[in-house]
């Protein structure tokens, strides 16, 4: 017989009554300590806080970052752990929460105080309502992001790098009113053919230019994206209004083109930049 059993002077009916409640007390403590030990598992740090913004539970990552036990938490705020300016910010987020009632999530910079360094960490927040629908407090799970923030970055800064490359290798430049030059170094594949078009139909355009020299001395190979580039250019351009003036050509490079049979019709061409200059400034419209 039970200790609650014992002190019941009452019929079967009340016994069997008690053992019912005292099963469903068992089985809901039992599920009480699954979820617990489940969450103490889980590299995630999570919290419970009351509606003034107290710890009421949080597992066991978020105990570690701040360096003490559960017991040591209970009813401590962010006030007892972090700098001033970090604490206020985390507060407001939970009181906003809790006076809202609405879900904050975000990515923020983090600095536990049991570790070294700042982290970036996602964070969610939601309300803790009870058994009416009144809000009781706030709930947060946070994870550390740090590493994807890391790649995000790295991969923002290899596509900056890649456009000034971009821009680097295929330059438009104003040599004088209405005449501009894009000299073309290296070698050229599909994709820097592609921008060195796109930026000098743009150029063109902008810059209402008549003439643009095109100064292929600094091109390592010919091959069909040079030449198609080339040709693309020129009828490009002309519907623009304006004329291609290819300079730099070697006879290497000239020969090449031949055996390619490149059309190069409404193209003209020039030994130098500098005679190419000549030819534009005379020319211009």
């Amino acid at each position: 017989m039970s200790h609650s059993e014992e002190m019941l002077d009452g019929s079967a009916e009340d016994h069997a009554l008690v053992r019912t409640l005292e099963a469903k007390v068992q089985a809901l403590e039992d599920e009480l300590r699954f979820f617990r030990a489940l969450a103490d598992e889980l590299p995630l740090s999570l919290y419970h806080k009351d509606h003034e913004g107290r710890c009421v539970w949080a597992n066991a990552t978020m105990l570690a970052s701040v360096g003490c036990g559960l017991e040591d938490a209970l009813g401590k705020t962010v006030f007892d752990y972090y700098p001033r300016e970090l604490a206020e910010k985390y507060d407001a987020d939970d009181r906003r929460v809790v006076e809202t009632g609405e879900t904050w999530q975000g990515i923020e910079e983090h600095k536990a105080p049991a570790t070294e360094g700042s982290r970036y960490v996602e964070v969610k927040k939601v309300p803790v309502r009870d058994a009416d629908g009144a809000i009781t407090g706030s709930m947060g799970i946070y994870w550390d992001v740090t590493g994807v923030r890391r790649a995000e970055r790295l991969e923002e800064e290899r596509r900056a790098q890649a456009a000034t490359l971009r821009e680097l290798g295929a330059p438009l430049l104003p040599l004088a009113e209405r005449v501009l030059a894009m000299p073309l170094i290296g070698r050229i594949d599909a994709a820097r053919a592609a921008q060195a078009l796109d930026s000098l139909l743009h150029g063109v355009s902008e810059r209402q230019a008549s003439v643009v020299l095109l100064d292929v001395t600094g091109v390592t190979t010919i091959d069909t994206e040079v030449v198609r580039l080339l040709v693309d250019a020129a009828g490009a351009v002309r519907l623009l209004g304006a004329r291609v003036v290819l300079t730099g050509v070697k006879a290497a490079m000239a020969q090449a083109m031949i055996e390619m049979d490149a059309r190069l019709e409404g193209i003209v061409t020039l030994s130098t930049m500098q005679a190419g200059v000549a030819w534009a400034l005379a020319r211009r419209g």
